[in-house]
């Protein structure tokens, strides 16, 4: 957005032949612009024009009527514009002619405005007419600046530009300097020609496998000049798409064998630094919190000496009751010595007459378990003996029952007789 604060640093030229209205307007541009030309006709605003134009203060901006005496409005812009054919231009007339228009637009004005004026409308007027010329002076700037940057880079890294199957379309004067082809040479060579053999294929196509998904590749490549000398690029390859056709831009920085084993050193060595300074962070924390410990034993060890002093009048007194209660053991030792003794040859004589228990105790077992085996056999002899008496008393029985049949047949017929 156009900033007001811009026109602070603009010199505009007003022509107005009417006093009263060029003293008055005049008053109201100078709270706005740097400085503020006035003029009174048109010959004197191109003479004051003139002037400017040769020194640093050039004129910004002109606002200035178009009917006035001796040299009117767009006769002076018509001699202006032989001078400068951008400065913009704002007429105040008052009234909207046809062919002051069309003469207007031929002579480039930038705007109009149908007197009376009004503050408002000149203010946007001039900020819409100053705002084209601050873009064009932005851009103007940007320009130059990006042109001192591109030769900048173009000093300091090496740019080539390829398409999809490798074929260099663009190269910056810094490569065809450091691999000794002419423009027309290079334009004519593929990426591949330019890669020193050492490198392998593989390595290559994985680069390309990168690139063509759009990824950015970053690395070292060795390069081979065109006499077949070897040169190191630390390059980003990255994608572009123009007209629909992948592009490939490179842009490397030179370097050597020897920065590129530096630069791994120095990688190893920064590397190294860091996991220093992890460790000596680790450290400093734990010597913190070692001191916090630290401070902490010494706030304890008062106390903790006179734990000890305590424990060892304790273990001191223990000892004496300890001396004094062997003492008594030994007294009792001496006492009893002897009864001892005696109770000894007792219990021995009393293991003596329970081994021999036991021993009869063993046998008397073993006399039972006979015995039960004698009774066993003797019940099976009885009971042998038993089947055979129930023999026998039924064979008596039967015998006494034929006695009978015969006693009585002996005495029918002792009857009969």
């Amino acid at each position: 957005m156009f900033d007001l604060k811009y026109l602070k640093s603009q010199t505009v030229l007003f022509v107005e032949d009417e006093e009263v209205a060029r003293e008055i307007l005049a008053k109201v541009l100078s709270k706005m612009f740097k400085n503020v030309i006035t003029a009174s006709n048109g010959l004197e605003a191109y003479e004051k024009f003139e002037r400017a134009s040769l020194s640093s203060d050039k004129i910004d901006l002109i606002i200035s009527d178009i009917n006035m005496p001796i040299v009117n409005g767009l006769d002076m812009l018509e001699n202006i514009r032989k001078i400068d054919n951008f400065v913009p231009a704002i007429f105040v007339t008052a009234r909207s002619e046809t062919n002051n228009i069309l003469r207007a637009i031929d002579l480039n004005v930038t705007n109009y405005i149908i007197k009376p004026i009004q503050t408002d409308v000149l203010l946007k007027k001039i900020a819409d007419a100053c705002e084209k010329k601050f873009i064009s002076n932005e851009l103007n700037e940007k320009k130059e600046e990006l042109e001192n940057y591109l030769e900048a880079v173009d000093t300091v890294a090496s740019i080539f530009k390829m398409n999809d199957d490798g074929k260099i379309l663009f190269a910056n004067k810094s490569l065809l300097e450091i691999s000794e082809y002419s423009k027309e040479e290079f334009e004519n060579l593929n990426f591949s020609e330019l890669i020193h053999p050492d490198v392998s294929k593989e390595s290559i196509e994985k680069t390309w496998e990168i690139i063509r998904k759009n990824e950015i590749w970053n690395g070292n490549t060795k390069f081979i000049s065109k006499n077949k000398e070897a040169f190191y690029l630390k390059n980003t390859v990255f994608k572009v798409v123009k007209d629909s056709k992948a592009e490939y831009i490179t842009i490397g920085f030179s370097t050597t064998k020897e920065s590129l084993e530096k630069r791994e050193f120095q990688k190893k060595v920064l590397k190294s630094i860091q996991e220093f300074n992890k460790k000596e962070h680790s450290y400093k924390k734990l010597i913190e919190e070692l001191s916090q410990s630290n401070q902490q034993l010494e706030a304890y060890i008062p106390r903790l000496v006179k734990e000890l002093e305590d424990q060892k009048m304790k273990t001191v007194n223990r000892q004496r009751q300890l001396d004094h209660y062997e003492l008594q053991m030994h007294n009792v030792d001496e006492k009893y010595s002897g009864h001892m003794s005696v109770k000894s040859k007792e219990v021995e004589d009393f293991s003596k007459n329970i081994a021999f228990l036991k021993q009869e105790k063993a046998n008397l077992i073993e006399k039972n378990k006979n015995a039960i085996l004698e009774i066993e056999a003797t019940k099976k002899e009885l009971e042998l003996l038993t089947k055979t008496n129930e023999q026998k008393m039924k064979e008596i029985n039967n015998l006494r029952d034929v006695i009978k049949s015969l006693e009585s047949k002996i005495k029918d017929l002792t009857q009969d007789s």
